[in-house]
């Protein structure tokens, strides 16, 4: 009996143990950001019909749920912009574009949206 009990215990310490919060892979984080960004400046005021994205990078992690961040993108009048985008996990269904908020956005070094709930 101690034996099976010794082995219950071995296997439990080296078992891999899943997080009670998984967090988003990085391309997940990265996507979501690009689409809200996309989706505010398309329909924010803008009016852009038209935009790709160059290559963004997940800047930092100021909190357990929020990244920031930064990348570039083309508008469909061929304008290259850089932004930086603070992005926040609402929910654990991080595959769903509703549990993302954009907090605080920054288009060519100008402040255009920042929600003062972070």
């Amino acid at each position: 009996m101690t034996r099976l009990l010794f082995l219950l215990a071995v296997l439990l310490v080296v078992s891999p143990r899943t997080p009670a919060h998984a967090f988003p892979p990085d391309p997940v984080i990265v996507a979501m950001a690009q689409h809200l960004v996309q989706e505010h400046y398309m329909f924010g005021g803008a009016g852009h019909y038209h935009v790709e994205f160059d290559s963004s990078y997940l800047f930092s992690q100021p909190r357990e749920t929020l990244w920031v961040v930064v990348g570039g993108f083309v508008s469909d009048q061929s304008n290259f912009n850089s932004f930086t985008a603070a992005v926040f996990l609402d929910c654990p269904k991080f595959e769903e574009v509703k549990c993302w908020s954009l907090e605080k956005l920054s288009i060519n070094g100008e402040i255009v949206l920042d929600r003062k709930r972070i």
